[in-house]
């Protein structure tokens, strides 16, 4: 990086305004529960499905993906 170009980024940085994020408590919990709202919680696993990632290869992978995709069923089901 040059010289100039590295004073300009500094003077950006340094102009650069940042107002901090100032939650009262309820909203801090609001945003938790909103947060913990979107987290993913999968269920048991499909033994089948199980059996079939534990065995299949690589080939075999990517043509029941490719299949998948164009609108097949899962090769498991």
């Amino acid at each position: 990086m040059s010289q100039r170009l590295a004073e300009r980024i500094a003077r950006l940085e340094a102009a650069r305004r940042t107002v901090p994020v100032r939650l009262t408590p309820e909203q801090t919990a609001d945003a938790a529960r909103r947060y913990e709202a979107t987290l993913y919680e999968p269920g048991a696993s499909d033994p089948r499905a199980m059996a079939y990632w534990a065995t299949a290869t690589l080939p075999e992978l990517a043509d029941d993906y490719a299949a998948m995709c164009r609108g097949a069923p899962a090769p498991w089901e």
